[in-house]
């Protein structure tokens, strides 16, 4: 081997993997962001637009995921999805 093929080795192992490394670590799965609303007085309709707000700040829609009781009163939660994804049931009026 000669001296120019050793330091073209030597630099190029550290190279590859680095490369290979940052393939593997290129991107988590992505996890859409939900949000909750206390729901005044039962309408629950009312935190539909509030969630549909906080969603487009990561330009997308909100899908309504349903209520939960909680020491509070009633919650409703929201998932963040791809606009073409919102398309499931509305929040009961």
């Amino acid at each position: 081997m000669t001296a120019t093929a050793a330091a073209l080795r030597r630099v190029a192992a550290p190279l590859l993997a680095a490369t290979l490394l940052a393939g593997c670590a290129a991107r988590a799965p992505e996890v859409p962001p939900s949000v909750s609303y206390r729901v005044p007085g039962h309408n629950v309709a009312v935190t539909g637009e509030e969630a549909q707000n906080y969603c487009l700040q990561f330009d997308r829609a909100a899908r309504y995921q349903g209520l939960q009781t909680t020491a509070d009163g009633l919650v409703a939660v929201y998932t963040c999805v791809a606009p073409a994804d919102a398309g499931a049931a509305p929040p009961p009026q």
